[in-house]
């Protein structure tokens, strides 16, 4: 409550703006008449005037310690390509305020909601919102495709770089501390940094990027160094959860085992990011992708063909079944449970399997109380809600999200 009071004392009432999904029946033009008359108004858009919008979503994070500094800014860098895949991928929320969207995501609500900036803020393009895609790549190596030119402190960077620290990640912080902190606590006022990093985990963690690099904290020598992956939207089923999450662990172990190199221009990243949103982005859209080589060349490529690969690239899920091939510390009841999840992945990136996005806009437009009008009426949200509440419980089977035969195994047998 105190982030959210804090982020509504610094922008104000927010007005989010979220396109309308234009159906055969939606008004020409549509105009959420809740808000007809309010700054910033738009036609063919519904508004969105709280915080807790965009704060009140739930979403799939998951967080991989490192063996080392070096290690974690390796997958760190190797991650970023990957926020607006993965993010297209777990796609869940395309309905806000009773109507159907035309984004399939909670991300650019949240993007929205988290915005502090001043208005004359928001006019530089060097300074992105609080809650935003990963800015920057940590590695030196990676330096050259940081291509998008943002606003650091010059004293943080000067000072890190002189004790030593790396360009690239010395950016990062310089970058981090030009922000005030949201909120400060009177009783951690007078910590001292020498034997706690409550001041700078105050201000890493009210940052909120799609990746987000995390230092051992001073106060607890069994924490290592971290990087938590921020993007998916959660899902209906703790077996898609299980699925999303397991697969980006293995990738973590491939990346590492077989040295991948993913990375891209950061503006290509961002615009991965934007494109994800888009309704039925798997199926439809394009991202960029590195294909391979010395010279970090990127093309534009279906999901299928990223996750699934084609004639240029293995694809991510056939190097995740390799790395399992070859592993001799797997039982074969875990190595069956594995491939359900990497099966759903696969059929999920090839169109076989709908995201839960696009199953949940079907579900309401194939509704008998329907009208093609985007409107999503009380009647369709209680089906809706107790369709998914069947599902989540496993009191009802849904062939277009989960095929019958995939299960979680939970009775492992060691061998």
């Amino acid at each position: 409550s105190s982030i959210v009071n804090s982020l509504a004392r610094s922008q104000g009432p927010p007005l989010v703006h979220i396109p309308i999904f234009r159906d055969t029946s939606t008004p020409s033009p549509f105009q959420d008449l809740s808000f007809k008359g309010t700054k910033d108004f738009r036609d063919d858009h519904i508004h969105l005037d709280s915080i807790l919008a965009g704060w009140g979503c739930c979403c799939l994070q998951v967080t991989f310690q490192a063996q080392s500094l070096t290690e974690c800014l390796q997958v760190y860098d190797q991650l970023l390509p990957l926020t607006g895949i993965m993010l297209a991928l777990s796609n869940a929320c395309p309905i806000w305020r009773g109507y159907l969207t035309d984004i399939d995501s909670r991300y650019e609500v949240l993007f929205q909601t988290g915005d502090d900036r001043t208005p004359d803020e928001r006019e530089r393009s060097t300074l992105n919102s609080r809650c935003s895609p990963a800015p920057f790549y940590l590695c030196d190596e990676h330096n050259h495709l940081n291509d998008i030119s943002l606003d650091v402190d010059e004293n943080v960077v000067s000072t890190l770089t002189k004790h030593g620290m790396s360009s690239s990640l010395a950016h990062h912080f310089g970058h981090l501390f030009v922000r005030d902190p949201l909120v400060v606590i009177k009783e951690s006022l007078h910590l001292e940094d020498d034997t706690s990093s409550y001041h700078f985990d105050n201000l890493n963690s009210t940052v909120w990027n799609s990746l987000r690099f995390k230092p051992p904290p001073l106060d607890d020598d069994k924490m290592g160094w971290r990087v938590e992956f921020r993007p998916m939207d959660i899902q209906i089923t703790d077996f898609e959860n299980a699925s999303l999450s397991v697969f980006m662990a293995l990738l973590t172990r491939v990346i590492l085992t077989y040295g991948l190199d993913l990375t891209i221009p950061i503006s290509q990243a961002n615009e991965n990011i934007v494109r994800a949103h888009h309704r039925d982005s798997v199926r439809h859209e394009k991202f960029y992708f590195r294909v391979g080589g010395d010279d970090g060349e990127s093309s534009l490529m279906t999901i299928n063909e990223i996750m699934n690969g084609n004639d240029k690239f293995a694809g991510l899920i056939p190097l995740v079944e390799k790395y399992l091939n070859e592993s001799e510390n797997i039982n074969s009841d875990t190595r069956l449970t594995v491939g359900y999840y990497l099966s759903l992945m696969s059929k999920r990136a090839a169109g076989i399997l709908l995201t839960d996005a696009s199953w949940i806009r079907q579900f309401v437009m194939s509704h008998p109380a329907y009208k093609q009008d985007s409107v999503v009426s009380d009647e369709i949200q209680y089906d809706l809600m107790w369709k998914i509440t069947q599902i989540a419980n496993g009191h009802d089977t849904c062939p277009l999200l989960i095929q019958t035969r995939m299960k979680t195994n939970t009775h492992l047998n060691p061998e």
